[in-house]
This record gives C-alpha cells, structure tokens and sequence, in this order.
C-alpha cells in the first residue's frame, strides 16, 4: 500500500464535537435497579448526561446525551462496568444491552461517599482519555494529552501522534486514503507488505487476525520489534471502508504498550467518513485553459492546453483534454480522455477514473456558480 491518506482529517484538533441523544434500552432491570443503572450510565467517558427513563415489561429506556454514535457507546460499554457489558445491538442512534445485576447502587450508604461526577477525565488519570471529532466528512478520535503532526503526500494523510513527553516510548501513525480499485482490493496483503518494507525489525507473531471495525472488514497484526535499540511491541490495524483504506500502526516499549496500546483499536474504530450528495451547483461542464508561449522568430515556443470537466448529478463524470504546440512552424496535438465517478466528502471530491490514478480535490464554487475552484485551479462553467 502506497503511504499516504484523504480528506476529513485536516482541521481535526480544532473540530468540537456535538452532543447527540442516544437510547439504551437496557432489558432484565427491576424498578430498583433503575438509579444504579443511570449512575453507571452516567459514569461512562464521553456520556454528558443521562436523560428520561421509562420501565416497560422489564426493559428500562434511557435517553443519552453524548457526541458518540451508538456503535462507539456499545463499545464503551463493553469495556465498562460488568452490569451494562452484556451488549446485544446496536446502531448509530440506539444501544441495546441485558442488565448484569451488578451495577453499584446509586445513592451509597454512610460511610460511603457519593460517586464524584466528572465532566472531564483527566488525561493523568486516564492515558487514553479521548474525544470524538464529528467533522463534515467523517469522525476521528484524539487523545487527551497526546500531540498530533500530520503531512499530506498525494491522496493520503498521515498522523504521527504520541503522549505528551512519551514519544520515545510510544508512538502512533495514522494513514487514510483513497488507493487505486486494485490497491484496495489487496489492502490485507499490501498493507503488512508495505510495513514489512519500511520497518524491515519487525517480526509477526502470527498471520494475522481476522477483524470487524464498525461493520467494515479489518485484519490486526501483532509484532516483536527493536526501536532506538530497545526491544518494542508493534499492532497494526487495517480497514477497508468502502473506498477508503486506513492503517493506524502503534509501536512501544512492553510497559508503555500496556498503558496505551489500545489507543491503536480506538483511532482505528473511530475513523468514518461521510458521503453527501453533490449540490446541484456542481453539476455541469467546466473548462480549465491555459497558454503559454516564449521566444520570438525562429526561437518562438508556444503551448496551449484545454481540460473540459463535465459532472453529472448521478454521481458520475467525464473529463477530456487538448493539447497542442509549436515551435519554428512545425505543430504538435494531442487528445485524452476519461470517466468514473466522484464522491463528495465535506469540501473534499474524489475523483476515480475507470481507468488511471485516483485523486482528490477541495473544492469550492465562486463567482455566483461560474467558477470552481478545485485545490488552486479554477475552471469556468461552459
């Protein structure tokens, strides 16, 4: 897999993300154990508050107000208190779980104290305290305390990421694109290739792990590795989303992977990206011409060049090209051209041919819709 990644996480760290109701219905739950149920609700990372409760034929409803989506609640759930790990479903806006009994009562007799109700985790407390960015094209997860470099090389970004002050002993990289259809139908095979190729110390523990992240296809691999001179251990996570590939690989000395080794299932669970439909004022042809010329007499060189874009509202496009120059009277021309379709993501297009490389463009619309601007170039509506 080339390195490289798309779209959706450039503006990342300064994206807050919005508060949504999710239900949890909760099935097996007496009437008594309705206030120990929401203290442990309450209680979860990233839950803000924990709204009306209804108990109808043994299943309690409770409405949660949090910036997850209901598959990132199940999974905090999972990890959390014994009473609510018992998930049985989910989707983005509901959670449904079986109640364990064994959720701490809400009110707590003397001389118990009354559970503290934290707004925020404190990243000293808890390494891998995080938030979820709900950005116009998707969702990435940061880490409380951890800083965050990124770099785009072609159709890809890349995230180095570590805890503050711990870079020598953890480190995460992120990478997200947009391959070409043949490199993402070898993702589970390209992608450990590619890392075998550029950490030549690394050595598998296994095959390879056959995975599910968010409902879309994943493989895990675990490895033995010498970083700095020091021996480490390595997991990389690969995901296949629809178009998009993403490789997040985390490598660290034994103890710092303990502390925060499951920051690389997070990050690789919670990135997603949204596809919208293309606004009406997209749709049409546009040009892109350009000339240029030097010399004079004899030495004269001229070049001109025309690029018709044409986008359709079914989500498909065409695009031709003519070329043609001259020099001392002798002539040259030259005709191209190609279709596919083309994915809106926030102000991010993604163009993929049927034939050729695959490339991304942010875009926007100036002059009343007659220009369009895609990265620096501006094309006229025809």
């Amino acid at each position: 897999m080339r390195t490289t990644s798309i779209l959706l996480l450039a503006a990342l760290a300064a994206c807050a993300p919005k508060p949504r109701e999710v239900t949890v219905t909760v099935s097996g739950a007496a009437a008594g154990d309705l206030e120990a149920v929401r203290a442990e609700l309450a209680k979860l990372p990233g839950v803000a508050a924990v709204g009306t409760t209804s108990l109808r034929e043994g299943q309690a409803v409770f409405a949660v107000s949090t910036p997850m989506k209901g598959g990132e609640l199940a999974a905090a759930m999972a990890r959390g208190p014994a009473a609510l790990r018992d998930v049985k479903g989910f989707d983005d806006g509901s959670v449904r779980v079986a109640f364990g009994g064994a959720a701490a009562p809400a009110a707590p007799r003397e001389p118990s104290p009354a559970p503290a109700k934290e707004v925020k985790v404190n990243a000293g407390k808890d390494p891998l305290a995080y938030k979820i960015h709900q950005l116009p094209a998707g969702t990435i997860a940061t880490f409380d305390g951890w800083k965050i470099q990124s770099r785009q090389e072609g159709n890809w970004i890349i995230l180095v990421t570590s805890p503050e002050g711990k870079e020598n002993d953890f480190q995460m990289v992120v990478f997200a694109g947009t391959p070409a259809a043949e490199e993402l139908d070898q993702i589970f095979t390209l992608g450990p290739a590619r890392v075998r190729q550029m950490f030549p110390a690394f050595r598998p523990r296994n095959d390879g792990k056959q995975a599910v992240f968010g409902g879309d296809p994943a493989l895990v691999e675990t490895y033995d590795a010498e970083w700095q001179g020091r021996p480490m251990t390595a997991r990389a996570v690969y995901v296949r989303r629809k178009d998009v590939a993403v490789a997040v690989l985390g490598v660290g000395t034994e103890e710092a992977f303990k502390a925060y080794g499951r920051a690389v299932e997070i990050t690789a669970q919670s990135i997603t990206t949204k596809e919208s439909p293309l606004e009406p004022a997209l749709c049409g042809t546009w040009v892109l011409d350009s000339y240029k010329s030097t010399g004079t007499g004899k030495d004269s060189f001229s070049y001109s060049s025309s690029l018709s874009l044409t986008i359709y509202p079914n989500g498909t496009f065409t695009k031709s090209s003519m070329s043609s120059a001259s020099a001392s009277g002798a002539e040259a021309y030259l005709e191209g051209g190609n279709r596919g379709t083309v994915v809106k993501r926030g102000n991010l297009l993604t163009f993929r041919p049927d034939k050729g490389e695959v490339w991304n463009a942010e875009y926007r619309i100036d002059g009343g819709g007659q220009a369009l601007w895609l990265n620096q170039a501006m094309y006229l509506r025809q």
